[in-house]
């Protein structure tokens, strides 16, 4: 009879705690802000339906000099044990003892670092595609159980030179990059074409979007050169004052497709592909 009770009361906790991941699924389905000593960190969750939480990670290091910190992971990690604890009021070894019978089969509740997005400026990479395959598979995705994370804090942390470094003429390059492209918008942005006037309005940073290219990237040394590709994602186009969309234009079908090939080779003329 005790057996009984007691597998009865350890699924009430198992649907109570997977209530209780639910709701804090839905609370942190938005980025919540990570604290580094250098940089900025993001973090957001989706808890799914095996019980696992995937975890997506996203950290913009300091411009000026560039480092993806070891603990990057291991403050995801401690930010979700906090979040965990704090929805029921109790301390990490107050929790782990509550809900213990049912944490302690790892095979449920586990957590998955889905992907680590590096945001430099307006550049943009993932992580795994810069370290060793065996240390990102076994150290980041392979997933862990939330058992686990409460008994290991250092279970995400890294060693410094398991992670890429930048060279030290990464942000200075891309820094001219951006200016260059704000340059050609400035003089290729609006203009005439065929007699007709257009204008994709001011120029937009955060329109820009850098592609680190890793096809020359040695995993042996681990050091990110800059080998950009660089893309401007326009607004909506004005030609001859109006407004172009589905609905309204100046040009028919054939003369945008002409327009918009004219423009896109304009810009890749000086390395930057023009998504209008």
């Amino acid at each position: 009879m005790d057996i009984i009770s007691e597998q009865a009361g350890s699924d009430l906790k198992k649907v109570e705690l997977t209530n209780l991941l639910l709701k804090i699924a839905d609370d942190l389905r938005y980025m919540k802000r990570l604290k580094f000593t250098s940089g900025t960190g993001y973090i957001t969750y989706r808890f799914i339906s095996k019980r696992e939480f995937e975890v997506f990670v996203s950290y913009d290091p300091d411009h000026v000099n560039p480092i993806i910190p070891p603990d990057l992971i291991k403050i995801a990690g401690d930010e979700l044990i906090n979040t965990i604890c704090l929805a029921r009021n109790m301390s990490k070894e107050e929790f782990l003892d509550h809900y213990y019978d049912v944490l302690k089969d790892r095979t449920d509740f586990r957590i998955h670092i889905e992907r680590v997005t590096i945001t430099l400026m307006e550049g943009i990479l993932f992580l795994k595609d810069y370290m060793d395959n065996n240390v990102y598979n076994v150290k980041i995705e392979r997933p862990n159980s939330l058992y686990e994370l409460f008994q290991n804090e250092n279970l995400y942390l890294l060693l410094p030179e398991q992670l890429p470094t930048f060279s030290g003429d990464y942000a200075t390059t891309m820094n001219k990059l951006v200016k260059k492209c704000k340059t050609i918008y400035a003089a290729l942005g609006k203009g005439t074409w065929k007699g007709h006037t257009y204008d994709y309005g001011k120029f937009n940073q955060p329109s820009i979007t850098v592609h680190q290219k890793n096809k020359n990237y040695n995993k042996r040394d681990k050091i990110i050169s800059p080998d950009f590709e660089i893309t401007y994602n326009p607004g909506h186009a004005y030609i001859d004052g109006i407004k172009i969309t589905s609905n309204t234009s100046p040009l028919n079908d054939e003369q945008k497709s002409e327009f918009k090939e004219w423009l896109k080779n304009k810009f890749n003329a000086f390395g930057i592909e023009f998504n209008a």
